[in-house]
């Protein structure tokens, strides 16, 4: 693998998502490669993160507001009487 194999390859390497052998191949590569072991590194990195970012603690009722929320932000956009839209009938 090189350094452009890897690349396309590295999201699905994060997310376990390689066969075994491309797996192999990656590691291998990133062993040998200081500046794919960095990029991977700090793809983690980014990762890490972001998901510490998206992360908000909510007391009971703040929760129950946002929930009721999203139930009445959902049923304004139902379709009345259970009829399908033309870009539900395409799909």
């Amino acid at each position: 693998m090189n350094c452009s194999e890897l690349e396309a390859h590295l999201t699905d390497f994060l997310d376990g998502q390689l066969g075994p052998a491309t797996e192999a191949a990656a590691l291998e590569h990133i062993a040998s490669c200081a500046r794919c072991e960095a990029v991977l590194a700090g793809t983690r990195a980014v990762i890490d993160l972001a998901g510490d970012v998206g992360r908000v603690e909510l007391e009971a009722a703040g929760r129950e507001r946002l929930l009721q929320s999203i139930l009445h932000a959902s049923r304004s956009r139902a379709v009345p009487d259970g009829r399908v839209g033309s870009a539900e009938r395409e799909r």
